[in-house]
């Protein structure tokens, strides 16, 4: 497996080009292409106006490859038209890409296809997913911290993740969260690390059981204790954000960390 096409939400917003900024790092490793998506909903094309805008957006999107860290990175633009952020995934090639790299402002989120949009993309995307939440000049990954419940289902995914943790070589971090109102003795989340460790052959690794009031408190309790460069989790996509460590959470991870996150749909 490996990191051939990058797909990049944008919508013009600093945010937006702070996640492209970082797939640019790993199209630049890789070797990978970068496929900016432009999507705009409710127009057509036989109103003068909408014509207009549609003329403004494509200029703007030729001006992109300019941007000084792009150079050296094949790029391609796609602009969607008629179409909400939810149907992107109906375009074939779209639908094939390896990785989503995609701006969030968290809580406050923006009126643009990047950060308001981000919850519904990772709800139904067949790919992984990095959310960047902050500009980040060099981006680097030394320490992932991957929360899981280290279910049978959470151990037979973690390939997914693979792709970009091979291209970094990073200590992962397994943790495993326990709270007051889902508890779970040591003994069996010791033994639920062990499975996990035998079908997965890491390299650099280090496996906690953290305990803390709230699976959210614990997660970013630790990665900030150990400085974490990525914050790994899973999600099902029926029930929105990483709403599967032991099944109680929700967009709060993303919302309120300044964490990249990286998630894979179950």
């Amino acid at each position: 497996m490996s990191i051939r096409t990058i797909l990049v939400p944008y919508d013009f917003s600093e945010c937006a080009t702070d996640a492209l900024r970082v797939a640019a790092k790993i199209a630049a490793r890789t070797g990978g292409c970068i496929e900016i998506v432009h999507v705009y909903e409710h127009m057509t094309d036989f109103h003068t106006e909408n014509q207009k805008v549609r003329e403004e957006i494509e200029e703007r999107l030729e001006e992109v490859p300019k941007m000084d860290f792009l150079g050296g990175v094949e790029l391609r633009k796609f602009m969607l038209r008629q179409m909400g952020i939810s149907e992107m995934f109906k375009n074939d090639r779209l639908a094939e890409a390896d990785l989503i790299v995609m701006g969030s402002h968290g809580a406050r989120g923006i009126r643009g296809l990047v950060g308001s949009n981000t919850q519904k993309i990772v709800r139904i995307a067949p790919m992984p997913i990095l959310v960047i939440k902050h500009h980040q000049e060099d981006f680097d990954v030394r320490d992932v911290v991957y929360a899981s419940n280290f279910s049978e289902q959470d151990i037979e995914k973690f390939n997914k993740f693979m792709p970009l943790l091979d291209l970094f070589d990073p200590t992962v971090h397994l943790l495993k969260v326990n709270t007051p109102k889902q508890f779970e003795r040591s003994e069996e989340s010791s033994k639920a690390i062990d499975q996990f460790l035998q079908r997965h052959e890491l390299k650099k690794f280090t496996a906690t059981i953290y305990n803390d009031l709230s699976i959210e408190e614990g997660i970013l309790n630790f990665a900030r204790s150990i400085d974490a460069d990525l914050i790994a989790m899973a999600t099902h996509g029926r029930t929105g954000f990483f709403h599967v460590v032991n099944g109680s959470l929700t967009e709060d991870i993303v919302n309120h960390t300044t964490f990249p996150v990286l998630s894979v749909k179950l």
